[in-house]
């Protein structure tokens, strides 16, 4: 009784043990499932935590695209208003220039005016011409032939002069120390002189050069070129001022223009 006692026993203490086997290992599955739960969770965590910022990581870069794009169309709209205002600046200045330009010419006219006290009032004349006898005059500094001196003093506002007096002979001739053109011709026919505006020569104001010999100015001499000379020239080539004489057209001389004086 006492071996079989013993025997019990000796069951009873391997069944307790492998109960207790099995115990230790359920508990160990059951810490391990858990282990893996948690590791799972925590995996699922991470992989949530990895979406979210795959998918805000992508948010932005697509902002950042769309931002470009949006950047890019705001630059090339900066780009072609800045081209705009820059034809619109650049059209603006060409036309403050001009604007100048036409602001200076006219201060130039107005500063080219100038006023002359006379017996009768103030008469205006353009500054460079002189004022005499209700008349202005301008003596060129520049040689040219009888059709360009006439059609230089009409540029200027003005004809080759038209002498009708002997004041104002004498005052042409006080002003001048070489020979100039004057606004008498006979270029249409010969021997009919007349002036630039088509009247003819006053016998009682003329001044031809009178030599002792008889053979007067006009003598249309024809030596050196044989359609004769059709223009006259007041003074002598030599130096006398005092006279007229006629001369080849082509010839360059300076010249005397004449223009109404404003009152």
């Amino acid at each position: 009784m006492e071996m079989i006692y013993d025997d019990v026993n000796s069951a009873n203490n391997k069944s307790s043990r492998c109960m207790g086997n099995q115990v230790t290992s359920s508990k160990r599955t059951k810490v391990l499932l858990i282990v893996l739960g948690v590791s799972l969770v925590l995996a699922l965590g991470g992989l949530c935590v990895l979406g979210f910022m795959y998918i805000s990581v992508s948010v932005k870069l697509s902002a950042q695209q769309t931002n470009g794009t949006t950047m890019a169309r705001e630059l090339e709209e900066l780009t072609a208003n800045y081209t705009n205002y820059r034809e619109k600046f650049d059209a603006l200045h060409n036309q403050h220039e001009e604007t100048l330009r036409k602001l200076n010419r006219l201060n130039r006219m107005s500063s080219d005016l100038s006023l002359v006290q006379t017996s009768t009032g103030c008469a205006l004349c353009a500054v460079n011409w002189i004022y005499s006898g209700g008349k202005c005059y301008y003596f060129s500094t520049v040689k040219m032939n009888w059709t360009q001196s006439r059609d230089h003093c009409v540029s200027r506002g003005g004809h080759l002069v038209i002498i009708n007096s002997q004041a104002e002979q004498d005052f042409l001739s006080s002003k001048v120390k070489v020979t100039h053109w004057i606004g008498l011709n006979d270029l249409d026919t010969e021997g009919h002189w007349v002036w630039v505006n088509n009247q003819p020569l006053n016998d009682s104001a003329e001044f031809w050069m009178k030599r002792e010999d008889g053979v007067s100015e006009p003598d249309n001499w024809t030596e050196g070129h044989p359609a004769g000379e059709d223009c006259a020239s007041l003074g002598h080539p030599g130096g006398d001022t005092e006279i007229w004489m006629d001369a080849f057209c082509f010839q360059e001389k300076r010249f005397v223009c004449e223009a109404a004086a404003a009152v």
